[in-house]
């Protein structure tokens, strides 16, 4: 059951040690941001409200990186889509933090408005993935790769595969972009972004960039 994984994990300490090096750090970088929310001195309903999505959105994204290790980055999809929506809340909040109260009162728009408020760039993406991954589906985009198609067989255990994982590492490492520098976003509304962490957050981004364009 764990082949798999074992697999992978050998991998990011070999193999993929400069791309799990990048999304560890964006981890890291992402905790931080919202230790800062937590910790505003000065609490408000914006502040605690997006340190709330962003640590969603955090949680969703370790949720993925975990199914990637095990081959199931098809199930993955399932929560690739809410892991968007939680930036795009944040890019919502922040162009009017004045939709708070919209939130605390249970009046916000579905996320499709939402994205059409903030003319959001994912609407292709997420009905991909509304149709082949957030619901069961028997269509091909949820079940080709269920089948070993060199012998007809069903694929009962997703094996290892080093250039797949890459690609999927690639795409969460694009997700964690947008997810992190939206936070930041956030945090400078509140007035708790230090220059420290815009530095940090633009070396991270260049460098991720080269690793994963570099093995493209």
């Amino acid at each position: 059951m764990w082949s798999t994984r074992q697999r992978a994990m050998h991998a990011l300490d070999t193999e993929l040690q400069a791309e799990a090096s990048t999304i560890h750090e964006a981890f890291e970088l992402i905790d931080e941001m919202i230790e800062m929310f937590r910790a505003s001195p000065q609490p408000t309903e914006f502040s605690m409200t997006c340190g709330l999505v962003l640590l969603k959105g955090r949680n969703l994204g370790q949720g993925i990186f975990s199914l990637e290790l095990d081959g199931l980055a098809q199930e993955a999809g399932a929560l690739l889509r809410p892991m968007i929506e939680c930036f795009e809340f944040l890019t919502y909040f922040r162009k009017d933090p004045q939709r708070i109260e919209k939130a605390i009162k249970g009046r916000l728009p579905k996320a499709g408005e939402i994205s059409k408020q903030i003319q959001g760039s994912f609407k292709g993406l997420r009905s991909h993935l509304n149709y082949h991954a957030s619901h069961f589906s028997l269509t091909p985009g949820s079940m080709l790769h269920l089948i070993d198609w060199r012998d007809g067989d069903w694929k009962v255990i997703q094996p290892y595969n080093e250039n797949v994982l890459r690609e999927n590492l690639s795409t969460l490492f694009t997700v964690l972009v947008f997810l992190s520098f939206e936070a930041a976003s956030c945090l400078s509304v509140c007035g708790c972004l230090p220059e420290s962490m815009v530095d940090r957050l633009g070396v991270w981004r260049d460098n991720g960039r080269k690793v994963f364009e570099s093995t493209a």
